[in-house]
């Protein structure tokens, strides 16, 4: 079988894929030093207020949502434990954080949801918020017991070599186009074509340009990026996401780094990193400034499962939060294949409707 794309994604799913014993060749899209390595947040939910996912939704399929998210969770904590690695994993939880009394509302109407669902967690009003954190002008936040982060470059390179010892094989390709039929399908490359009985699509980059059937379900990620160290003592929530979706940090050793979390929308997008950083006590010293190539999908949720009627399936879609829930997707495309039943949840499905309709 041939999985083809870049990242975590392509890596997670050769490893599934292997350890089912199949034969894999992995034809990877982008180079190690432009691939984006993204954030290491592991979170259960989308980054959004669990309140607005149901009205989206509906209840059952947000709930279905965040038990994806448990679900890769859980998968990540195995894998870690069994390569003896902790790819600096932290399980401290995470925050949403609201930017105005509505979205601090809508987190509050979410914590009593979550619970009902079996989803734990707090919210803060802003005077308890800055009482634990130097931070000021977020309404609200509230605190998602399950949510962890990890370093996102060392469990790809970990996750890489599992799937390598597992047999898959690992070949830099540019692909020129992919031609499926029910009987299976070619990979042309600029070394040749591949043939084989499926295809698997898996990348944190851009997957349109590898299949253009995904073009309708996916949009440019904005790519911007920063990384800074904060004035000493200051204290910070980390992991943390807006619940606009617009932007997102991670604390680690090297510093914070902020990404623009939406959609791309054409125009520079320094200028709400430069107004977080500030609002996160940067000094401007240790500045280093970046872009990330990437795709998400008009409701926000990543794409997987089989594209209908093709030997085809796909990872895709994750923005800069692959390590939120391509375990869980490499386990749904890996039985789609072997075993012909695609177990993928409908919020995450090829073509599915809130793709269509817009954010949820």
């Amino acid at each position: 079988m041939t999985v083809v794309g870049s990242g975590l994604p392509v890596r997670a799913v050769a490893l599934e894929l292997a350890r089912r014993r199949r034969r894999v060749t992995v034809l990877e899209t982008v180079g190690a030093a432009e691939r984006p390595a993204g954030l290491g947040l592991v979170a259960v939910g989308p980054g959004k207020p669990y309140e607005r996912v149901v009205q989206g939704l509906g209840r059952d399929a947000a709930r279905a949502v965040w038990a994806a998210g448990r679900e890769n969770l859980g998968r990540v904590r195995g894998f870690l434990e069994e390569a003896r690695r902790d790819c600096g994993h932290r399980a401290l939880g995470g925050f949403l954080l609201a930017a105005d009394r509505t979205e601090a509302e809508s987190l509050a109407e979410s914590e009593d949801l979550l619970r009902d669902d079996g989803f734990p967690g707090e919210f803060l009003d802003h005077y308890m918020l800055e009482t634990h954190f130097d931070v000021s002008g977020f309404t609200g936040a509230y605190w998602a017991a399950d949510d962890a982060e990890l370093d996102a470059a060392a469990l790809a390179a970990t996750v890489e070599a599992a799937a390598r010892a597992a047999g898959a094989v690992f070949r830099p390709a540019r692909v020129r186009g992919i031609d499926a039929g029910r009987s299976g399908a070619v990979v042309e490359t600029e070394e040749g074509p591949t043939r084989t009985p499926w295809v698997v699509v898996a990348s944190d980059a851009a997957a349109s340009d590898l299949l253009p059937d995904l073009r309708p379900g996916l949009r440019p990620a904005a790519a911007h990026r920063r990384r800074f160290v904060p004035e000493g003592g200051a204290s910070l929530p980390s992991t943390a996401r807006t619940a606009d979706g617009r932007l997102a940090w991670q604390a680690q050793a090297a510093g914070i780094t902020l990404a623009a979390t939406g959609p791309s929308v054409g125009e520079p997008g320094d200028v709400e990193l430069d107004a977080m950083a500030a609002r996160l006590h940067a000094t401007p010293e240790s500045d280093e400034r970046w872009g990330e190539t990437g795709e998400i999908s008009p409701d926000g949720l990543a794409i997987a499962g089989t594209v209908p009627g093709r030997p085809i399936a796909v990872a895709c879609g994750f923005g800069p939060f692959a390590s939120s829930l391509v375990f869980a997707a490499a386990r749904w495309v890996a039985e789609a294949v072997v075993e012909g039943r695609d177990p993928t949840p409908g919020p995450f499905r090829v073509g599915r409707e809130s793709v269509a309709a817009g954010p949820v």
